[in-house]
Parts: C-alpha cells; sequence; structure tokens
C-alpha cells in the first residue's frame, strides 16, 4: 500500500478533515480506537479523549442534561459499570487434517486459535445482541475456532480450496463494523469455524488515470483508501459513518451507501468489477468497462452477498478528481414535515449537493448537547440568535430541526448548489444556521459513534435501524414506529422514557432513507436484552406494514432474516438456495445469512398493502 506522503499540494481535504488519517489502536470489542473514548470529567460534564475528531478535548456542559431529559433518568458518575471480563472461552472445535493441510499450504504463516483473537472475531457490533452482551461478561452462542490472515489472492484461492476438501466453514471478516448479526457463527454450526481476516489484502493494485479507475485490495479501509488516493488528487466518494474502520469488501457484501452519496453513488454505482473466490473458482467480469450487456452480470450476486457465496478479493473503482471547493450550510426549519419537503425540492431541482441530511428534533438537540461551552460573547450571540429564531420567527424549540449540507465540486457548481439552496430554503419557510453549524454537524458524525458504549456502561441500551421509503410514507412511517415505541415501553414497564431519533440521511427521485436512533433504560429491567430485542424486532414490523424497506444500507444478516419472505417471493429465495448450491455445494460459506438461515421460513406473512399519497411531501 502506497505510504502516506506530505507534500506542498494542499487541498480541501487537509483544511477540512472530519476524522484523523493516523492509524491506531482498535478496541478488541467496542467501537473505534483506544485513544478515544467518552468520560465524566466532572460530575455534570463529559468530554471526548484523545485529537482524533474535531470534537475531542474540551468539556461538553450540555451533554448530560440532555441524556437526563431524553431518557428521563438521573445520570451520574456513579451509575457507570466497566466491562466484565469475558468468561473463559470453550476450547476451539478442531479439524485435524484441515489444520495439518493450512500448515502445508502457509508454512510459518500466522494463524491464531488464541481466545482473544477468536473472540474478536466472534462478533461485529450490533450493540446489544453482541457489544452489550460481550461487556455485560457473556459470550456469543458460538465462537469461531480459528483465525486466518490471508496475504493475497492465491492464498485465499488455496484457503478456499482447504475448506472445501476437510469440510471447514469460513467466514470473511473486513472491518468487524457489521451491524446485523452477519458476523456470528451459527450456533448449531458443529464443523470447525474460521473467521477470514481480509484486512492484509490491503494494496492498490492498479491506478489508471485514463479512464479513472483504480484497482484495490478488498481488505483496504475506507480510511486508508482515501488517503492514498488523496495522494493522487483523487477520491472514490464513498463516505460511510464507518471509513475510518469498515473495508471495500464488506461495502461490496452488505450493499452499502455512504454520506456523499449524491454526487458519488452508492457502493453498486462505484463498483466497476470485483472478484469472488468461492468453492467453484472466481466469479468476475473480464475486461474491466463502464457498462455491459452480456446477460446477467455475475457481479449483481456480490453486492448484498454477506458471505454466504465467497470472499471477494478485489474491485475495480470508478474515482474522481479531488473538488477544487467544499463548503458547508446548515437550515433550519419549522418542523420535519417543512424540512421533508424541502429535501424533496432540492432532489427534484437537479443540484446534486455531495449530503444533505434532516435530523428530527431529537437529533436536532444532540447536536447542541454535543457543542463545547463558547466564550461569554459567543454565548450572547448564541441567545440573540434563538431569540430571533423563537420569538421573531415563530420557531418552537421542541418543533424546530436542522438540515445539513456539504456542496463539493468545482467553484461554479458550488456557487449554483449554494444559490439554489438558499432559493429553495426560503421558499420552505426555513433560516440559514450559517456554514459552521453544517460543518459541525457533519464533522461530529464520526465521533457520535462513541456515544454508545459510554452509554451502555450506564446501562442505556440502544440501537440503529434504517429504511427506504418513498417521499409519501415519510410522515407515517416515522409516526408509526415513535407511537408503537411509546406503547411498547408502557406494556413492557420500561423505565423513564423510551428515546428515539430520526434522520433522512440519503435523497432520491421516489424517496428518502431514514435512520433512525433508538435507547431505553434497561439496568432496572427484567430482562432488559431480550425486552429490547422484542421491542425492535417489532418496530421493523411496523416499518414493513407502513410500506419501508427492510434495510437501506445494513443489510440483512441475522436480525433481520425472518422478514425475508415478507420483502421476496419464494420464487426468488428459491433461486438464491440454488445458486447458493451451484457456488458452494459443501455450504462452506455456512454464516448463514439473509436468505440462508433457519429462521426464514418462520414468518411468510405479508405486509398489508400502502397505500402511496402522491400529495404528501
Amino acid at each position: 500500500m502506497p505510504k502516506n506522503k506530505n507534500t506542498n499540494n494542499s487541498s480541501v481535504h487537509d483544511l477540512d478533515r472530519s476524522y484523523d488519517p493516523a492509524p491506531g489502536k482498535r478496541y478488541p470489542h467496542l467501537w473505534g480506537y483506544e485513544d478515544t473514548r467518552f468520560e465524566f470529567c466532572g460530575p455534570r460534564l463529559v468530554r471526548v479523549t484523545g485529537s482524533r475528531y474535531p470534537l475531542a478535548g474540551p468539556p461538553l456542559p450540555r451533554f448530560i442534561p440532555f441524556v437526563e431529559e431524553a431518557l428521563g433518568i438521573p445520570v451520574t458518575p456513579g451509575l457507570l459499570r466497566e466491562p466484565a471480563p469475558p468468561k473463559d472461552l470453550p476450547p476451539p472445535v478442531r479439524n485435524e487434517a484441515f489444520i495439518e493441510a493450512l500448515e502445508k499450504i502457509f508454512p510459518g504463516r500466522p494463524f491464531t486459535a488464541g481466545d482473544e483473537e477468536r473472540l474478536a472475531h466472534s462478533h461485529g457490533q450490533l450493540s446489544v445482541e453482541e457489544i452489550y452482551r460481550i461487556i455485560s461478561g457473556e459470550l456469543p452462542e458460538r465462537l469461531v475456532d480459528l483465525v486466518v490472515y490471508p496475504k493475497n489472492e492465491r492464498d485465499v484461492a488455496e484457503l478456499v480450496q482447504c475448506a472445501s476438501t476437510h469440510d471447514a466453514v469460513l467466514i470473511p471478516y473486513g472491518g468487524g463494523t457489521n451491524v446485523s448479526g452477519a458476523l456470528l457463527c451459527p450456533a448449531d454450526e458443529k464443523r470447525m469455524a474460521v473467521s477470514v481476516d481480509m484486512r492484509e489484502m490491503n494494496r492498490i493494485v492498479e491506478i489508471d488515470r485514463v479512464n479513472n479507475w483504480v484497482v484495490v485490495e478488498s481488505g483496504i479501509t475506507g480510511k486508508d483508501l482515501e488517503r492514498c488516493l488523496e495522494e493522487h488528487g483523487l477520491t472514490c466518494g464513498h463516505v460511510p459513518d464507518s471509513i475510518e474502520l469498515s473495508t471495500l469488501g464488506g461495502w461490496i457484501a452488505t450493499n452499502a451507501s455512504g454520506m456523499k452519496k449524491n454526487r458519488y453513488g452508492n457502493i453498486e454505482d462505484i463498483v466497476l468489477e470485483a472478484t469472488l473466490v468461492t468453492p467453484r473458482g472466481e466469479i468476475k467480469s473480464v475486461p474491466i468497462n463502464p457498462r455491459s450487456s452480456t446477460g446477467v452480470q455475475p457481479s449483481c450476486f456480490l453486492f448484498g452477498s454477506e458471505g454466504n457465496f465467497g470472499i471477494i478479493t478485489r474491485a475495480a473503482l470508478q474515482v474522481h478528481p479531488q473538488p477544487a471547493v467544499r463548503k458547508f450550510a446548515s437550515f433550519v426549519f419549522k418542523d420535519f414535515a417543512a424540512g421533508a419537503g424541502f429535501m424533496k425540492t432540492v432532489q427534484h431541482s437537479g443540484i446534486k449537493p455531495a449530503s444533505l441530511r434532516l435530523t428530527n428534533n431529537t437529533e436536532f438537540k444532540i447536536g447542541r448537547a454535543l457543542s463545547p461551552a463558547g466564550t461569554k460573547w459567543r454565548s450572547f450571540i448564541s441567545r440573540l440568535q434563538q431569540y430571533y429564531v423563537v420569538r421573531v420567527k415563530g420557531f418552537e424549540p421542541d418543533k424546530m430541526v436542522a438540515c445539513t449540507a456539504v456542496m463539493e465540486g468545482s467553484a461554479e457548481e458550488v456557487r449554483q448548489q449554494e444559490t439554489v439552496l438558499a432559493r429553495l430554503r426560503k421558499a420552505a419557510g426555513g433560516l440559514s444556521g450559517g456554514s459552521e453549524g453544517g460543518k459541525r454537524g457533519y464533522r461530529a458524525t464520526f465521533a457520535i459513534a462513541y456515544i454508545r458504549d459510554f452509554l451502555n456502561k450506564l446501562g442505556v441500551l440502544g440501537e440503529t435501524f434504517e429504511t427506504s421509503v418513498p417521499w409519501s410514507r415519510i410522515q407515517p412511517v416515522t409516526q408509526a414506529v415513535e407511537e408503537e415505541l411509546h406503547r411498547l415501553c408502557r406494556e413492557n414497564r420500561v423505565p423513564g422514557k423510551p428515546y428515539l431519533s430520526y434522520r433522512i440521511s440519503q435523497i432520491y427521485q421516489a424517496g428518502v432513507c431514514i435512520y433512525f436512533t433508538m435507547g431505553l433504560f434497561g439496568r432496572d429491567l427484567e430482562n432488559s436484552r431480550q425486552t429490547y430485542q422484542k421491542i425492535e424486532h417489532r418496530l421493523r414490523e411496523v416499518i414493513l406494514e407502513q410500506g419501508g424497506s427492510l434495510s437501506h444500507h445494513h443489510g440483512v444478516g441475522k436480525i433481520r432474516q425472518d422478514f425475508m419472505p415478507r420483502v421476496h417471493s419464494e420464487a426468488w429465495l428459491a433461486a438464491l438456495r440454488s445458486l447458493k448450491d451451484g457456488l458452494d455445494p459443501g455450504n462452506i460459506f455456512a454464516a448463514g445469512n439473509a436468505a440462508f438461515g433457519a429462521r426464514t421460513a418462520n414468518d411468510k406473512q405479508s405486509p398489508a398493502p400502502v397505500k402511496n399519497d402522491v400529495d404528501q411531501p
């Protein structure tokens, strides 16, 4: 992988870095890097440690009051519970013939059955079923037995053939950021289960500036990919919240989407060709072309494959010159409906800001809660702005919402985006929140993920889930989820108040992605994890009943797989099973995700048809 070079060629990336490109030691189980965490720095104060993120450093005096108000519970340092040490791991299942063959294929090469590596590779970042369970001292029901680290495609091909010959199970592992339970080994798996950690396959193989593509190994993280491309004045533009940790192979396997989708596309728009190694051999298209009409394309079986068919080893990506200009903006609207109407007019206007996100009132408030204390002058200006917004313009503090925008491109493109956004914002009755508000909102995204682990230590269970909906179903879906969450928490006697925030994170001609964050206080709740899972499962049902999709970009994994017969016909599920039998007749890739888990037959009820009211925003 090319090393980072110090050059005199500054770029917008140097000025507006949202995260530190430097490597760091990762937590073995929690999110992110060990130098970063939320911690108390006083009875009523928290801060973010380290220096990786713009949010790090100063105390955040509004955060604890916000959590107390949102959850209806007192929050003190005395509530903190440090993670319990993990129990002794059960001994690994051993397939001596497989291990002996592996030693011959990779003489002197690292693979391990150590407890620390086994446990770290036996889960992703699913908050309750994986992370909260582990920090409570429990183990996944089934652990992987061995971890291997291939260095090239030949290693992968020989590993797959070795597993096929000796009947071992392979589970591909990228950045470990999966939030759908896809990395969990099926509890009833009796064979030796091997986690295939792809992160040593992290090289850029080719950069073709004439044709605007790069060929990259699948184990590269998004952060390293962008750092290397920046040295050549390029970007691929895929920026998921997990960009620092997640890998190219994981993006393809989950059919991922990033914050700058509007300008650069989703992962299926960025990938031109990819290679999948299966027990039957390589699956790929040749040569690389911008588009091909040669029947059903092999790449369609890679996107969303979730480790069920094989191991993704490399991909050709479309790349772009780094934008000459990047600007931020923020807008405030009276309520979520007004903000959604603005988003729709932007989508239909033809301009494409790289990122455009609308937060509901609760998420708007958490953004303010993550602001450090200002100087007396800044506090005075803030009070003056609040007086103007509330008293003069009539915005209600408990209804108003915020929208952040990132504009990229040539100076002319960005000027046009600014002009159109300002006109459409005024037409929707919105106010400008300024460029600093937009920059702060966008850049805070990467540090906010650490909040989950801090709140887990306080006994708060939380999770994110997303859906895509037509424009006409935004209000019915969000309202139904909110109402059902409150009803279920009353029914299950959940202490305090449930937390629910949501945002529109991506927009399309036909609709939007809605990204939910849910939380509840589980410290004194009997069977808290099971209660949480029951509530969350019901909310996913509500989304389907109201016309939303099962997932927009997190994938299916195991947590959503019992809904598969609701969203796909039996004919398609049968076709997928036939494809699996053809590519992997021995079920070597037995992670059991999506259509290939035992639970998919449990629930074949289809949701009621939903009326799409075209007159709603």
